[in-house]
Parts: C-alpha cells; sequence; structure tokens
C-alpha cells in the first residue's frame, strides 16, 4: 500500500464511474479477455492483491482519454498504435496523460514549438506536420505537472477535482479537500439540510451541493 501513497487507488468499477465507461471495458482494456480474443490495452501500474485490482490515477487518466477518443471515432487498432508509438517515442507508460496530447476526434496529435516558438502539430502515427486554425485542447479540465509534463489533478466537475495526493485520489470538493462521498451521504443522512452538514464541517453550504450533485451525476 505504501507505494500507492499519492498515486491514487482505483478499483475497475470506480474508474468506470468516474470516467463513465463501461466496467467491463475497463478491465478488458487493463486485464485483456480470458479467452485471449481481446489483448489488453494498458498495463497497469499496481499488481493485483489478492486477485484484486487497482489502476493509479495516470492509469484513470490513461483510460479516460481513450475512452473519449474511442468515443470520437478514433478505432482501437489505431489507439492501440498511437500507444505504443507514444511509448518508445517518449519513454513514458502513461503516454495518454501527458500534456502535449491533442485529437480532432479522427486523429491524434502532439502539439510542439517549431524553431520560431509558434505551435506545430505533429500526427502521432504519420509524423506529418499540420497547422489548423482550430484544435482545441482534448482534455481541458486536466492540470498537467510542470516538470514531468503528466497530469496531476482532474478537474473532473464544477468545485471537484481528483488529486492522487488528497484521499488516496478519491473525488473531492476543491478549497475544502473533503471526499465528495462523505458530504453526499451527510447530506442525504440529515434530510437534505445542507447548511447543517456545512456548519458540522465548517465549509459553505455551495461545497455540500457541489459533492450532492456531483455523486448524483456519476451515478446516474
Amino acid at each position: 500500500m505504501a507505494a500507492k501513497l499519492g498515486h491514487g487507488v482505483y478499483s475497475f468499477g470506480e474508474a468506470a464511474r468516474l470516467t463513465g465507461l463501461r466496467g467491463s471495458r475497463v478491465r478488458e482494456w487493463f486485464r485483456g479477455r480470458a479467452d485471449k480474443s481481446f489483448r489488453k490495452v494498458f498495463r497497469g501500474d499496481y499488481q493485483p492483491i489478492d486477485g484484486d485490482f487497482a489502476i493509479s490515477f495516470l492509469d484513470l487518466i490513461d483510460v479516460f482519454v481513450a475512452g473519449r477518443l474511442r468515443e470520437h471515432g478514433v478505432t482501437l487498432q489505431t489507439l492501440r498504435r498511437v500507444i505504443t508509438r507514444m511509448a518508445e517515442d517518449f519513454k513514458t507508460t502513461h503516454p495518454f496523460s501527458r500534456q502535449e496530447l491533442l485529437s480532432d476526434g479522427k486523429m491524434v496529435f502532439l502539439r510542439n514549438l517549431d524553431s520560431i516558438g509558434q505551435n506545430e502539430l505533429t500526427e502521432v502515427l504519420t509524423r506529418q506536420k499540420v497547422f489548423p486554425n482550430i484544435l482545441l485542447p482534448f482534455l481541458q479540465r486536466i492540470d498537467y505537472d510542470e516538470v514531468t509534463i503528466l497530469a496531476r489533478r482532474w478537474r473532473i466537475a464544477n468545485m471537484v477535482v481528483i488529486d492522487p495526493g488528497l484521499s488516496f485520489g478519491k473525488p473531492v470538493v476543491e478549497t475544502v479537500a473533503i471526499p465528495t462521498k462523505i458530504l453526499a451521504a451527510s447530506y442525504y443522512a440529515n434530510c437534505k439540510n445542507a447548511d447543517r452538514v456545512a456548519d458540522w464541517y465548517g465549509i459553505h453550504p455551495s461545497h455540500v451541493l457541489a459533492a450532492v450533485r456531483f455523486e448524483n451525476e456519476i451515478a446516474a
């Protein structure tokens, strides 16, 4: 467990709930299928303990990005090739957690600066340079570490963040760092009285309601 401190710990079920993917998809992407008809997509940072599997925060970001890319038309074959190419080029096991990653929904690009300091985009597989007028970052809610350039925090919803350094990476209300699940449970246990719960925790009622909204949204 010590090795997992500060890196986040998520079961496949939790990862599915947070990314909006099917639980079976998350499991297959990290474990493959027993009949070997489907190869796993990601290796995962953690070894199973007594048959229980868990993934890290960076694993979570990888599978979230992969899910969104698939949702917008990028094929699984292309995903596998992009992961392999980026892993080789950047010597990383978390290619989809890098800050440079962009997509137009069909292809995957890396953003760099050219010789005169202007943004330059390179398609990962063909290495072709492209200069589209508008190509927004695919993940606008991810904060990246300035040194490693890897994801360090996911602003998953309004006032809610996932930070591997807080509560084992469970969703917390930003600024007060209290798990959303705890605040939401307290809210319902107290007849939906946000003011009372807020008073107990010394926070604003809006923090309680943000936690409730988030838990309701991901449970839907």
